[in-house]
């Protein structure tokens, strides 16, 4: 009898040990996903991204070019029947949106999310960034085991979710709230097919949508160190 009590009473104990086990840290996961797409030292060289995007909207063939550069500068560019629809640029301290719907300008807080999501491996950063990262267990994505992992910046004024998958430790789906011009929507990624680019691991396929429309798009083109200019960034 007293044997079964003193069963009874670890037990509980042995649990929370096992499951202590099989979860690892926001660090663990962070480093695996680093380590995965080519590694911190050979990330920590790359100092500019160009990226050839393709999707088709509507029926209409479109062409995005992702630019960015270290830290945390980047321009997204949509462009459609040879014309300029969209575009996206940051200089690294605000964020300026314009297209047929006219311009929009986020600064301070209102930027604070887009900033962090378009530095140049954010996760590389996020130490230094003050920000907080905790497993918030697994879920799965395509069918997938993936840990869930919830970031929030330093004052707690933005958060977003990142999920990356347990055994390959690719980033594997993004959600956050964005601020648009008809308010806030909550927006998921998805990336799946990464390839090799001369070291670096990216995703081929991206899925956007905000629960209003799906965006299927293919990646082309990945230049690393291509030159980009500080001129590809300016805001005004």
């Amino acid at each position: 009898m007293k044997k079964g009590i003193l069963t009874l009473l670890l037990l509980p104990a042995f649990v929370v040990f096992a499951f202590g086990q099989s979860t690892p840290s926001a660090d663990d996961v962070i480093n695996k996903y680093l380590t995965a797409i080519g590694g911190t030292d050979f990330l920590a060289k790359i100092n500019d991204l160009d990226v050839q995007m393709s999707t088709d909207m509507q029926g209409n063939s479109m062409v995005i070019m992702l630019k960015q550069k270290a830290p945390n500068k980047y321009s997204r560019t949509m462009i459609a029947n040879g014309m300029e629809v969209f575009k996206m640029t940051s200089d690294g301290t605000k964020i300026v949106t314009g297209g047929r719907r006219g311009n929009q300008t986020l600064e301070g807080k209102d930027a604070q999310l887009g900033l962090i999501q378009g530095t140049l491996f954010p996760e590389l950063h996020l130490a230094e960034l003050g920000i907080k990262s905790t497993v918030e267990g697994t879920e799965k994505i395509a069918g997938k085991d993936a840990y869930k992992v919830k970031h929030t910046t330093a004052d707690g004024a933005a958060s977003w979710t990142d999920f990356y998958d347990a055994a390959s430790g690719l980033k594997v789906q993004s959600v956050s709230t964005q601020k648009t011009p008809r308010g806030e929507m909550e927006q998921a990624i998805q990336y799946a097919d990464y390839k090799d680019f001369k070291g670096l691991k990216y995703p081929t396929s991206i899925s956007q949508g905000n629960g209003q429309f799906q965006m299927q798009i293919t990646v082309d083109k990945v230049k690393i160190n291509n030159g980009v200019k500080d001129s590809e960034f300016v805001v005004k």
